[in-house]
């Protein structure tokens, strides 16, 4: 207890929207307050932080902890401080205590007159419901509906993005360029943690949510949310882009690890297929024509996705508007650079690619032609059944990527800028669920 302070200058709380001040030691709410100094973070940041995390004041960090910062002893269990046994505030986040439920009363009948506002009605008013990637991750379910990952998963992609995160230039969407001013000056500290950040774009693109949505539940503008996701969109896409040529293993690997439904395709590299994501109409009308799918019958992006026979996703190209064709895609994406002579590739029938193949020594597995005939041998029928049966999983990828709700809805203007990037760290981001095929 020789932290606590009870003379010098006026001393405030730092915590929540406490109003415990030094000044009204008269008032009944003050009786027996105690204040104590906050801890430096240059001598225990992992303490220091302990405690701004359960203080959830906005836009209070590490930089604000100066030596005259206090927190009053209210917000330690027995309200008498810090303790070796609880040695942290109690969260916020949690049930206030009877002291602080009477000031706020009373402020209530000081600002509303007669107020009738119930306790709980009071004590949900007082508490900041912001979500917290600290918090969420108590709830394992709950962490996983948001993100679509685990908290060892999260935690291990938070690991892999290292020190950078911390140093990010934030997307500026006035000029198409980071967010500095021509002399480099630096804007406003940023309000939310990198972790924090991460969080609410993971649940942006799993949810769908809206920017506005997102902007109350973390408290936040929307402007903000829509410059946090891009950066770290992004950002994600350059980290994870390292993995890219990984992402492909040539055909020895893919071989050793061959399912044993597929032990007839010993050559087999990868399994093919083009999906299509809604988008919402350019205001270009050249844009348009050029987005406009004739199968969906709206304006769409396409990609073609590349699955290893035990459904893990190793190839995604670039989003093409979505007049292309899966000929043309297969061509302009870069996919035939990947491969090598005697690799196999599975797709349906509308890949009408076997001269682009050949021209790389590779070879195309698909369902036969009936042509001009009346009906297939029985040979054709069991391969074709076959070979369905197979592909099938590329489309149980896609169906994994499209659970990711973003693309579910009319992809914004605002994203399309991004919406490569977006699918690939969605790919990156499936890969981390168990494979399709065992």
């Amino acid at each position: 207890m020789d932290d606590l302070v009870k003379k010098g200058a006026t001393k405030h709380c730092c915590y929540g929207t406490c109003n415990s001040d030094s000044r009204y030691t008269h008032k009944d709410y003050m009786e027996g307050v105690e204040f104590i100094r906050f801890p430096k973070p240059w001598r225990d940041r992992e303490k220091c932080t302990r405690w701004i995390n359960a203080c959830r004041r906005e836009g209070f960090t590490t930089e604000r902890v100066k030596k005259d910062t206090y927190i009053c002893s209210k917000h330690f269990v027995g309200g008498k401080g810090p303790t070796d046994a609880d040695p942290d505030p109690i969260p916020a986040t949690t049930t206030p205590s009877d002291s602080e439920i009477e000031l706020l009363q009373c402020t209530l009948k000081e600002q509303e007159g007669s107020a009738k506002t119930s306790e709980n009605e009071t004590v949900v008013k007082y508490i900041n419901t912001y979500l917290d990637v600290n918090n969420v991750k108590e709830d394992l379910t709950k962490f996983k509906f948001y993100t679509g990952l685990t908290v060892p998963q999260f935690m291990c992609l938070w690991g892999y993005l290292g020190p950078s995160v911390n140093k990010l230039v934030y997307w500026n969407k006035d000029c198409d360029v980071p967010d500095r001013s021509p002399k480099k000056r630096p804007g406003p500290k940023q309000k939310m943690t990198p972790m924090n950040e991460l969080f609410m774009t993971l649940i942006r693109i799993r949810q769908g949510l809206l920017l506005e949505d997102l902007s109350y539940r973390f408290g936040v503008s929307k402007t903000t949310v829509s410059r946090v996701v891009l950066t770290w969109i992004q950002f994600l896409y350059i980290r994870l882009s390292a993995f890219r040529t990984k992402m492909f293993p040539d055909r020895s690997k893919i071989r050793k690890h061959l399912p044993k439904s597929f032990k007839k395709y010993k050559n087999i590299r990868c399994i093919i297929d083009c999906t299509e994501v809604f988008v919402q109409q350019p205001r270009n009308f050249g844009k348009q024509g050029n987005c406009y799918s004739s199968y969906k019958g709206h304006t769409t992006y396409k990609f073609l996705v590349g699955i290893a026979p035990n459904g893990t996703i190793v190839y995604i190209s670039d989003a093409f508007e979505g007049s292309i064709s899966d000929k043309e895609i297969v061509k302009k994406s870069g996919f035939l650079d990947t491969l090598n002579n005697g690799d196999e590739i599975m797709a349906d029938r509308g890949f009408t690619i076997d001269d682009l193949l050949m021209s790389r020594g590779a070879k195309l597995i698909i369902p036969p032609f009936l042509g001009s005939r009346d009906k297939f041998t029985p040979q054709e029928e069991a391969s074709t059944k076959d070979i369905a049966k197979h592909r099938i999983h590329v489309e149980r990828a896609i169906e994994r990527m499209k659970k990711y709700r973003i693309l579910q809805k009319i992809v914004p203007l605002s994203l399309q800028p991004v919406f490569s990037q977006m699918i690939f760290v969605i790919a990156c981001l499936v890969n981390f669920q168990e494979p399709i095929v065992q």
